[in-house]
């Protein structure tokens, strides 16, 4: 199941600046909310945890909309207020999202291992994505597949080209690279 799939029904416009995260549906919101629940289970939103959530909440954003800096920030404070993840887990819209939902907390548990973790996930996270797997109830085996799913995907390293254009982005002229979007790396045709 993509992102772009779980959205269900038509939703009115949104101002992207009332409301960031307005034209999200009720099971997406709410999938990012968990995501983010566990990312804060340690007490800390950790720099690496915020570039998931930004590339996550990227794709579920209309093109061009430009905000998701502030629907993470939107998303965290929401996640704050309401500790209940039985609650979030309630309003996902089908068991596709309840895959994607261990699936992507899995990976930000395992984004941001701490200097003095002795495991890949902390203690607390761990914690709040075992807490998260029982309240989805889900098969064991679509548990193991979207952890498989999610570790592979966390295996993958980014291109020479990502790595430069990244540490050189905002540094004058270097051109804006995204491979997700179909660019052509920068020199491409030198």
């Amino acid at each position: 199941m993509s992102f772009a799939s779980s959205s269900s029904g038509s939703h009115p416009p949104v101002d992207p600046q009332a409301d960031p995260v307005g034209s999200l549906s009720t099971g997406q919101r709410a999938l990012l909310r968990l995501v983010c629940w566990v990312a804060m289970a340690d007490g800390d939103f950790a720099e690496e945890e915020r570039r998931l959530l930004e590339r996550l909440v990227e794709r579920l954003l209309p093109q061009g909309s430009g905000t998701a800096g502030e629907a993470v920030h939107v998303l965290a404070a929401e996640a704050l207020e309401q500790s209940d993840p039985q609650a979030l887990v309630a309003e996902l819209e089908d068991a596709g999202e309840r895959q994607l939902a261990v699936k992507l907390a899995y990976q930000m548990a395992c984004s941001n291992q701490r200097p003095l973790d002795s495991s890949q996930i902390n203690s607390a996270e761990k914690v709040a994505y075992r807490r998260l797997v029982e309240l989805l109830d889900l098969p064991e085996s679509e548990v193991a597949e979207a952890e498989w799913a999610a570790a592979e995907e966390l295996k993958q390293k980014r291109s020479l080209l990502e790595v430069i254009g990244s540490a050189l982005a905002g540094f004058g002229a270097w051109p804006a690279f995204d491979p997700r979007a179909g660019d052509l790396p920068p020199g491409y045709w030198l």
